[in-house]
C-alpha cells in the first residue's frame, strides 16, 4: 500500500482495527470456556497448560515468517489462509469429544492468530508516522483490548445460556466475519518492501525487546487459564467480571496515555508498565477477595496498556524501513515463545502446589523481565 495513495493509511487502520477486535473477541470467547470444557471432558490443569501452549507454539513457528511474507506478498495475500484455518478450527471443535483432539485442534486457532494480527500490527507500524506511532499503535491495540473484554463474558453468558455449543455457534459467525473482513484490504496492501532481507528467519534488530518479551509471558495464560478455577475455589464464582474490568483499564489507559511513549520515551514507558504486571500477579497470589480481584485487574490492565504498543514502536524505531516486518513478526514470535514455554510450566506447578504458587511464579518472570530490560538497555548504550 503506497503511503501516497490518498486516505489510505486510514483505510488500512480501520480494516486493520476491526479485524483485531472482532478476532480478539471470537479467540478469547475460546479461551475462557475451553479451560472449562476440557475439564468436563475428563481433562486435568496440565492438559489447560497443554491448551494454550500448543496455539502458542505454531505462533512463535509462523510469526518472525509472517513479517517477510507480508513484506513480499501484501497484508491480504497472507491473511486469507488464517481465515480460512480460523473458520475450520472453529467448524470441527464442537465435534471433538478428547481432551486431547481439542488441544491438537488448536493449532488451527495458532495459525490464523499468527497469519491475521501479526500482519494487522506490521500495516499499522509501517502507515503510522514516526513522531505518532506510538498513538497509533495504542489506538490499534485498544480496539484488540475489547475484544478481549468482550469475549470472556460473552462466553461465560453464551455458556450460562446455551452451554459450550452456543459459545462454539458464536464462534463461527465470528470467524467468518474475520474472514469477510479480510477482503477489505486492498489486494497487495502492506508495508513497502523496497529490499529483501535475506539471512535468518528472524531480526536482529528485533532480538534484545523479544528476549524481554519472552521472559514476561511466561507468565501471561495463568491469568486466562487458571482465574476462574482459582475464584470458584475461593467461593467467588467464576469471577467472569474480572475479564472486562481488566480490559477496561487497559482501554482506558491506551486511550489516556496513547502518546505518552512519543513524547517521554520508550524505555521510560515500558519500566513502569511491566513492573505494574508483576504487582498485579502477586495479587492474585494472595487469597482472593472481590477487592483484591479488583486491584489485580488495575493492575494487569495498567500494565498490559502500554506494554506491547511500547515494544513494537521500539522495534521499529530501531529497525531499517526494508527489515520491519521481519523485526515486528519475531517480537510477535516471541510473546508466543514465553507463553508456549510458561503455559505448561506453570500448569504443572498450579497441578503440583495450587494456584497461588502459579500467580507469584507469573509475578517473578514479568520482574525478571524488567530486570532484562534494563540490561539490555545498559549493554546497548555501552561504546562498542
Amino acid at each position: 500500500m503506497s503511503p501516497s495513495d490518498r486516505g489510505s493509511p486510514r483505510r488500512a487502520l480501520l480494516a486493520c482495527v476491526a479485524l483485531t477486535f472482532v478476532l480478539h473477541a471470537a479467540s478469547y470467547v475460546l479461551n475462557t470456556q475451553l479451560p472449562l470444557h476440557l475439564l468436563t471432558l475428563g481433562g486435568s490443569h496440565a492438559h489447560i497448560g497443554w491448551l494454550f501452549g500448543v496455539t502458542t507454539t505454531v505462533g512463535l513457528l509462523l510469526r518472525p515468517q509472517v513479517g517477510g511474507w507480508t513484506d513480499r506478498f501484501g497484508a491480504r495475500t497472507v491473511m486469507l489462509p488464517g481465515g480460512v484455518a480460523l473458520v475450520l478450527t472453529t467448524l470441527v471443535l464442537p465435534l471433538a469429544d478428547r481432551p486431547l483432539t481439542v488441544i491438537a485442534l488448536m493449532v488451527g486457532l495458532g495459525v490464523a492468530n499468527a497469519l491475521i494480527s501479526t500482519t494487522a500490527s506490521i500495516v499499522v507500524a509501517n502507515e503510522s508516522p514516526g513522531d505518532r506511532r506510538g498513538e497509533w499503535l495504542s489506538f490499534f491495540y485498544v480496539f484488540s483490548s475489547a475484544g478481549v473484554a468482550l469475549g470472556p463474558p460473552l462466553g461465560f453468558a453464551l455458556a450460562e445460556r446455551g452451554g459450550i455449543r452456543l459459545a462454539f455457534a458464536v464462534t463461527i459467525a465470528l470467524s467468518l466475519v474475520t474472514t469477510a473482513l479480510v477482503f477489505t484490504l486492498r489486494a497487495g496492501s502492506g508495508p513497502p518492501a523496497a529490499a529483501r532481507a535475506g539471512g535468518l528467519p528472524w531480526s536482529r534488530h528485533a532480538l534484545p525487546a523479544s528476549l524481554v518479551l519472552i521472559i514476561i509471558t511466561m507468565g501471561h495464560a495463568t491469568v486466562y487459564a487458571f482465574l476462574p478455577l482459582h475464584a470458584a475455589a475461593a467461593g467467588l464464582g467464576t469471577a467472569g467480571w474480572f475479564f472486562p474490568l481488566m480490559s477496561g483499564f487497559t482501554i482506558a489507559c491506551r486511550l489516556v496515555l496513547r502518546r505518552a511513549s512519543d513524547r517521554a520515551g520508550r524505555v521510560p514507558v515500558l519500566i513502569p508498565a511491566i513492573a505494574l504486571l508483576a504487582l498485579g500477579n502477586t495479587m492474585l497470589a494472595t487469597p482472593p477477595t472481590r477487592l483484591s480481584l479488583v486491584i489485580a485487574a488495575a493492575l494487569l490492565g495498567s500494565g498490559n496498556s502500554m506494554l506491547y504498543p511500547t515494544l513494537i514502536a521500539l522495534v521499529v524505531d530501531r529497525t531499517p524501513l526494508a527489515e520491519r516486518g521481519r523485526a515486528i513478526g519475531t517480537l510477535s514470535g516471541a510473546w508466543d515463545v514465553g507463553v508456549a514455554v510458561g503455559a505448561p510450566l506453570i500448569a504443572a506447578l498450579v497441578q503440583a502446589r495450587g494456584f497461588a504458587s502459579g500467580f507469584l511464579a507469573s509475578a517473578v518472570v514479568t520482574a525478571l523481565g524488567l530486570g532484562m530490560l534494563l540490561l539490555t538497555e545498559r549493554l546497548r548504550r555501552q561504546p562498542t
